[in-house]
């Protein structure tokens, strides 16, 4: 990736990467290398790396015989990504048109990106295009907010402090919910052996005001929606009444997250 890239969005990756990280996206990456079997020497592309956290796990796995690329549209995060781990190749591009090769890949794996795609088909297809023959691919999706409580929690303190567009903001990671959709999809690009478990993992945020901080900071201003300090420092009061019963004796945040992990093989 070579561009000049304002440091307002570098700054919103490198808050990405710090808020979420290492409280909510860490723990899934096993997930994900497991399911795709991710080797030495192996060829692997992550998918909607945003900050990288997948793609640093494969490099682990990989090694220095191995090649790894993130993709992802969004060039802050990518420039976030370069600075932490400039020997992984970042490409900048969407999952619906990736830049890379034809059956260039042993692996392809993707951590809670396909609710995003504007054509989930579409990403689909593109992933089968680059895996070689023989690949791999794993996919992880929340399930839906149900069995994700605190966020429903959040996503409730929201609808009634900030407002209907904020609490949708905060639904939509949790809208592919049903497995049958990513299972169709891959099936229709030609993806075989494909199976899905339901995982349970917990998520630590440093408190519970963290936690919706994180959100109001680092999530809402992706949908351009941006609160005064006064507003921010309300929603976190009434935080305090709702999201308590997270809080550890050490005054963490801790509490369950849950999702779907897909594995199927190219043929």
């Amino acid at each position: 990736m070579d561009q000049d890239v304002s440091e307002d969005l570098i700054e919103a990756g490198r808050g990405y990467e710090s808020l979420f990280v290492p409280a909510l996206f860490e723990a899934w990456t096993k997930h994900l290398v497991d399911g795709a079997g991710v080797r030495e020497g192996a060829c692997v592309l992550d998918v909607a790396c945003g900050t990288g956290v997948l793609a640093r796990a494969a490099l682990a796995r990989t090694g220095a015989a191995g090649k790894v690329v993130g993709a992802d549209p969004a060039p802050g995060m990518l420039a976030a990504a370069k600075e932490i781990e400039p020997a992984i190749d970042w490409r900048l591009c969407s999952a619906e048109a990736l830049d890379v090769e034809d059956a260039s890949f042993d692996c392809v794996i993707s951590q809670f990106g396909m609710m995003f795609f504007s054509d989930r088909q579409k990403s689909a297809d593109e992933m089968y295009r680059v895996l070689r023959p023989g690949g791999s691919l794993a996919i992880a999706a929340w399930r839906s907010v149900e069995h994700n409580p605190a966020y429903a929690d959040i996503i409730s303190l929201l609808e009634e402090h900030v407002g209907t567009a904020a609490a949708d903001a905060l639904r939509l990671p949790y809208s592919l919910g049903d497995a049958e959709e990513v299972t169709a999809a891959l099936e229709g690009s030609g993806f075989a052996g494909i199976a899905v478990e339901a995982k349970t993992e917990s998520a630590t945020f440093p408190s519970s005001r963290q936690m919706v901080e994180a959100e109001l900071r680092g999530w809402l201003p992706l949908f351009d929606i941006f609160l005064s300090e006064d507003e921010i420092a309300e929603v976190l009061v009434q935080s305090d009444k709702t999201l308590g019963k997270y809080a550890t004796a050490s005054g963490e945040a801790v509490f369950p997250t849950s999702a779907h992990i897909f594995v199927a093989r190219k043929i």
